[in-house]
């Protein structure tokens, strides 16, 4: 689709997000310049979900990018979307008829440089050698709920219940803090294997302080002799009839060819794009890596099973 300029800021798109603009503002500028049409980004660090609920039939905000899928859902499930008309050329588990994906993000592992060689999957986490060894942010974290979902999904209900039982006991503190904090934790010697985003190591490998941590923790992605590492999406879904138009371009334009290229290389995220090559720095980290490709619905049916089960064993306590 060609985004067919418009006189300047003849129209405007207001995007919802938890996001910090800053990720993809060269982005924004562009589309802005190529279609006359103003970004205004609004962002929320939380409740942006409930507000989108509350809005639903007086939307303010014509998008919503998030960072989660447990998020898109949710609004999805309350009624709060807008189904999208394109058939955008994303593989079909990374969108549905109310979100689509922008971008890919693994939930990986970092671990202490003695477990840096060895193949690990998130199963291997109730194993003996992680007794008291495991660090994580909250188990009711989106994150988290989001791969303990693909769990129950590969295994069942029973199978996660113990798992997540065991886990609990494996835990070297109660879980706390954000995915860097983990690898903090690592690096003080309060544990061995943590679980975070992967762009976080990127990130780290940015900051001086946060650097020094990463010289006793080292990133690997689970499962690549199996199934392939549960990834996560930032997603984006509509929110207004009114502006399907321009928020349809707005789509379209994230998932171009260049945009995509942007989001592989500037973030060190993974491109939706099959055709869009990751960044050097992640093949530096192992080359190619390998995806679980399990529909994100079935995260969606799983996600309050799994809460439940983490509010039964009081997993956070």
């Amino acid at each position: 689709m060609v985004l067919a300029p418009i006189f300047s800021y003849a129209q405007i798109i207001k995007i919802y997000s938890e996001r910090q603009p800053l990720l993809i503002e060269p982005l924004l500028k562009e589309f802005e310049e190529k279609t006359g049409i103003e970004v205004q980004w609004i962002y929320s660090q939380q409740g942006l979900v409930q507000k989108i609920i509350l809005e639903k039939n007086r939307p303010v905000a014509d998008v919503y990018l998030s960072s989660d899928i447990s998020r898109l859902i949710d609004i999805a499930e309350a009624g709060a979307t807008i189904q999208l008309n394109q058939d955008f050329q994303v593989p079909s588990y990374l969108q549905s008829d109310d979100w689509v994906g922008l971008t890919q993000r693994a939930r990986v592992f970092f671990v202490s440089n003695q477990f840096a060689n060895q193949d690990l999957s998130y199963e291997d986490l109730v194993d003996d050698q992680f007794k008291g060894r495991v660090c994580t942010r909250s188990g009711l974290h989106p994150y988290n709920i989001s791969l303990f979902a693909s769990l129950l999904a590969h295994h069942g209900e029973e199978w996660l219940r113990d798992y997540l039982t065991t886990l609990k006991n494996n835990l070297a503190r109660k879980p706390q803090g954000n995915d860097r904090d983990q690898v903090k934790a690592i690096y003080a010697g309060v544990c061995d294997i943590s679980i975070g985003n992967h762009y976080y190591y990127f990130q780290m490998m940015e900051n001086e302080e946060q650097k020094k941590w990463l010289e006793k923790a080292k990133i690997i992605f689970p499962n690549q002799t199996n199934r392939g590492a549960h990834v996560n999406i930032s997603g984006i879904a509509l929110l207004k009839e009114e502006t399907r138009e321009i928020s349809e371009q707005l789509i379209t334009f994230l998932l171009s060819d260049a945009a995509q290229s942007v989001y592989a290389n500037d973030n060190n995220e993974f491109p939706v794009l099959p055709t869009i090559p990751v960044s050097s720095q992640i093949l530096e980290l192992g080359g190619e890596v390998t995806f679980d490709d399990l529909e994100l619905s079935k995260i969606a049916e799983n996600r309050s099973t799994v809460i439940q089960i983490l509010n039964q064993i009081n997993f956070d306590g």
